[in-house]
């Protein structure tokens, strides 16, 4: 979802673009004079170091984000080993910058009503993913020391307007809410997120990339917002009083249980797992104060719920 929506922003800016992709193209990219296509995985080395040539910067978007892997190696082969193979190519290749895209959960949740920063770090990691991009970040930022100028930044929940998509997760609550007629909210509904819009997240990677320093890292957040305050705005946009059904822990929690079973039993891809519900009992608020000082200007959830709401008519 990111690296389209990068690729067509940096495209109508002028620049030609380099767009690796592994099985799916999107269409949009068919009619572009400016995008070279290269189909190949980031696992594989050697084509990585044939792919990026004659290139000034890369943006690194890769990743296997999903839930659950049957094998939790694949994290690491593609969000770490893949990463190493893009900055090994990069090195090669004699690009100058390379922009990692990590994640906001990165950092784990609050610690109070603090929002999370750039210099909060948690003891331990709920799940593969996160651990993976924490890692995927450090191995990007060794690769300073060989000359390679690494910023990286981390987006909070991105949502973006058009199809409903397993990735675009804000919108799949939204699309329950106005087209299902209800919504699910877990625990007491009070869960803090912060949602950024996919054209603000753009915005954020473009701005790591001009900035002439390196070595930092950026959070990419949005609104900071609970569940709650989420469907009220949605409401009052569209008018409906769809009913929000809260979901308690314990039930949650037997649901994941369920869902893993039925994955290690019958290989069927799980909804939800129980360490993604662990983390309903935290707040996720971010602040994007030190992207904010490049630029970086996050719109209202309400502003980008109107466009989400828009693309669907």
């Amino acid at each position: 979802m990111i690296g389209k929506a990068l690729v067509l922003r940096l495209v109508s800016d002028g620049h030609d673009v380099t767009a690796i992709y592994r099985s799916e193209l999107p269409v949009a990219f068919l009619d572009e004079e400016r995008i070279t296509l290269a189909t190949g995985d980031v696992r594989d080395a050697e084509f990585i170091k044939k792919a990026i040539v004659d290139v000034d910067g890369v943006f690194h978007v890769a990743a296997f984000a999903k839930p659950w892997a049957r094998d939790e190696s694949i994290y690491v082969d593609i969000n770490v080993e893949g990463t190493k193979n893009i900055c090994e190519a990069c090195i090669q290749n004699g690009v100058k910058r390379l922009i990692y895209t990590a994640s906001a959960g990165i950092h784990g949740s609050q610690i109070g009503n603090s929002l999370i920063s750039e210099n909060a770090w948690p003891a331990s990691y709920e799940t593969a993913y996160e651990k993976s991009k924490y890692d995927g970040m450090q191995c990007a930022f060794e690769y300073q020391t060989r000359g390679l100028e690494v910023n990286v930044v981390s987006p909070a929940r991105v949502y973006a307007p058009g199809p409903v998509t397993e990735s675009n997760v804000p919108a799949r609550l939204m699309d329950m809410y106005v087209n299902k007629g209800f919504a699910l909210a877990p625990t007491d509904g009070l869960g803090i997120g912060s949602y950024a819009f996919i054209d603000d997240v753009v915005h954020g990677h473009i701005l790591a990339m001009q900035f002439h320093g390196s070595g930092e890292e950026y959070l990419l957040g949005g609104e900071n917002v609970n569940y709650i305050d989420f469907f009220a705005q949605l409401s009052e946009l569209t008018g409906k009083k769809s009913p929000v059904f809260h979901v308690p822990y314990q039930l949650s929690l037997f649901i994941g249980k369920a869902n893993l079973f039925m994955a290690d039993t019958f290989n069927m891809k799980p909804t939800i797992t129980t360490p993604w519900v662990r983390r309903y009992l935290k707040n996720w608020g971010v602040s994007s104060k030190k992207i904010e000082l490049l630029g970086y200007k996050p719109r209202s959830l309400r502003e980008g719920m109107k466009l989400v709401l828009e693309s669907w008519n």
